[in-house]
């Protein structure tokens, strides 16, 4: 009887076991594959209201997109052509009807070409910015899309929408600043999501020859974009140990819930492009830049609001 006894405590401690390995080994996969935090908590909330994954920081750079009109304002520009919003939507979003759109944002300091007196990424790094103390590093990209039609090309990638930072102008200018291509102002990292469910990091550290190649990336990341409005985070701060993390968050049903859909650390291993910058192929990019920018490519229609970029306290 007591043998008995013993073989059936130990048959459901063994039952137990199991049903404990599956619960962490599927909080696991949650957390590890699809990246996706089992409880976010918000810092606090923005003047549009938008949740705020990561803190403001004391005295820190901030801009928010002028909902009243969005292609006036002294803090946009310095890259490509005016962005041209054709209409302010009875919701109070724009649209915007164009297959290239470079929506250029500013510090509080603009953007003046002149003050950039290297593009040797090493020097970069030690100085710690591209032209002022006050550049993009440390940022938080806000911003809520709702795309009505794209087009076929796959000109400059698949139909998507595009967030980057820590550079300036995306250029191809044949100049040179301090014997080095004015391409290399152009060093940014961005964060991509496609209309087919993609979502996907790159690092650029000259334009357009020094892209990585094997970028971290995601299928099936997100459901379809087209018709329905989905708010899109990007996020850069630099880590402790001289890295870089990377975030890409996601509020599926524009409801102000945030999910985190993609996460990578850049530490000094991802490379591929070709790039004549100062620095090796795997540049870290450790510096902040003059503009950060809202871009999207083979959208020919597309709804825009609540844009916002922030500079950050990074987490400890």
């Amino acid at each position: 009887m007591i043998e008995k006894q013993n073989r059936m405590k130990k048959s459901t401690l063994l039952r137990i076991g199991i049903v404990v390995f599956v619960v962490i080994a599927a909080i696991t996969l949650i957390y590890n594959y699809y990246l996706i935090s089992p409880t976010t908590h918000y810092a606090g909330v923005d003047k549009f209201g938008i949740k705020e994954i990561y803190p403001t920081k004391t005295g820190g750079e901030e801009w928010f997109m002028n909902m009243d009109d969005p292609g006036s304002d002294p803090r946009i520009g310095g890259e490509g052509p005016p962005s041209k919003f054709v209409q302010q939507n009875d919701d109070g979003s724009w649209k915007v009807r164009s297959t290239e759109v470079r929506y250029g944002v500013l510090t509080s300091s603009g953007y003046h070409p002149d003050l950039i007196t290297t593009l040797n990424q090493q020097a970069l790094a030690a100085k710690g910015n591209m032209q002022s103390p006050n550049d993009w590093k440390n940022v938080e990209m806000t911003g809520y899309f709702k795309v009505n039609s794209f087009t076929d090309s796959n000109q400059n990638g698949g139909p998507h929408i595009e967030l980057l930072a820590r550079g300036g102008r995306n250029t191809n200018d044949i100049g040179t600043i301090d014997g080095l291509s004015r391409q290399c102002e152009a060093t940014t990292y961005h964060s991509n999501t496609y209309v087919d469910d993609r979502v996907k990091f790159e690092k650029d550290l000259e334009h357009t020859i020094g892209y990585t190649t094997g970028d971290p990336e995601k299928q099936h990341a997100i459901s379809p974009l087209v018709g329905r409005w989905i708010g899109v985070k990007a996020v850069f701060y630099n880590l402790p140990d001289g890295s870089v993390r990377l975030e890409q968050w996601i509020d599926e049903n524009s409801n102000n819930n945030w999910h985190r859909v993609l996460k990578y650390t850049d530490d000094g291993n991802w490379g591929g492009g070709t790039p004549n910058c100062g620095g090796p192929d795997t540049q870290i990019i450790t510096w902040g830049g003059p503009i950060a920018i809202f871009r999207w490519d083979n959208i020919d229609d597309m709804d825009v609001k609540y844009f916002s970029v922030r500079e950050i306290k990074p987490p400890s």
